[in-house]
């Protein structure tokens, strides 16, 4: 976070309105920071318990929607903060009627192709390509919250990230209420996020290599969000399909096998039965599964 806010400070309020800082758990690291001079536009709030990723978003987005802020940039602690994508996502937000987010292409650099995995409503396993298409705006049920700019107008509405979302699946499931509720979702093509998630070429998949108490999350999260949002057997037919394919990459590719199987069945099981508690770490413990802190700014002007 303090990489990133010493690079914001070369911009300051050029880009910015005010920025907002959402810990979990936090020190004072960052307090001591601001009390240097030229940071009287940055708030910082810190919470004496782990909100996790779903919490954290939904922190973000609501405090800068009760502020007055029009738009919401959210950027993760491992983001890449590049003005000229900001300035890139505002001058097109503008134009968008009935926005929700307006998302950067993201280009992973690990795997050397862009990604539009939300064009797909259906969490299928990533779509990457090498080109992406000619459109300057193309329209998507979902993407990352790591660099995504948000309208505050849903969050007024009461429209909020689901604090259930401790690990994985926030934006997702985000994504399909904007689109349920009737706001667009766009990738702005010239928008492109350098990203270096870790995917990497499998002769079965992209695949991403995770902390196995992870698994739990991705499975129990990913059932509660198509519980919520979808319900429809299509969506369940996803779900098996990725339990599959995750068994085989988990026999075949990944390590620590028996905590990756036993997580993935606690996730599933907690997910059908509408388990929210944030307790169950899928056999790890709550140490273990931190959720990294976040940076948040909220965007009124250029």
């Amino acid at each position: 976070m303090i990489r990133i806010l010493n690079q914001v400070q070369s911009f300051g309020r050029d880009v910015f309105e005010r920025i907002l800082v959402v810990d979990s758990q936090g020190t004072d690291a960052v307090p001591s920071l601001l009390a240097h001079g030229g940071w009287d536009y940055v708030i910082y709030r810190s919470y004496p318990h782990n909100l996790g990723s779903g919490a954290n978003l939904r922190e973000r987005l609501r405090i800068a929607a009760e502020g007055g802020a029009d738009y919401a940039y959210a950027i993760n602690h491992d983001g890449s903060f590049a003005p000229e994508v900001i300035r890139t996502l505002l001058d097109a937000a503008k134009f968008v009627e009935n926005l929700g987010a307006a998302y950067p292409l993201g280009y992973l650099t690990t795997a050397k192709r862009f990604n539009l995995t939300g064009t797909r409503e259906l969490p299928l396993p990533a779509m990457l390509v090498e080109l992406p298409p000619p459109s300057p705006l193309i329209d998507v049920f979902w993407s990352s919250s790591n660099g995504a700019l948000y309208s505050t107008t849903p969050a007024r509405q009461g429209i909020l990230p689901w604090s259930a979302m401790w690990m994985g699946w926030e934006d997702l499931e985000y994504g399909w209420r904007l689109s349920d509720e009737g706001y667009r979702q766009v990738i702005v093509r010239d928008a492109i996020y350098f990203d270096n998630y870790e995917y990497k070429q499998t002769w079965l998949a992209n695949t991403i290599d995770k902390p196995a108490w992870r698994t739990y999350y991705s499975f129990r999260n990913l059932i509660l969000a198509v519980r919520r949002s979808r319900g429809r057997f299509l969506f369940y037919a996803v779900v098996i399909y990725r339990a599959l394919l995750e068994l085989a990459l988990i026999v075949l590719v990944r390590d620590l096998k028996f905590s990756r199987v036993r997580s993935m069945y606690r996730g599933v099981w907690d997910g059908l039965t509408e388990r929210l508690s944030d307790s169950s770490m899928g056999g790890e413990s709550v140490e273990r599964s931190t959720q990294p802190p976040c940076l948040h700014a909220s965007a009124e002007k250029l």
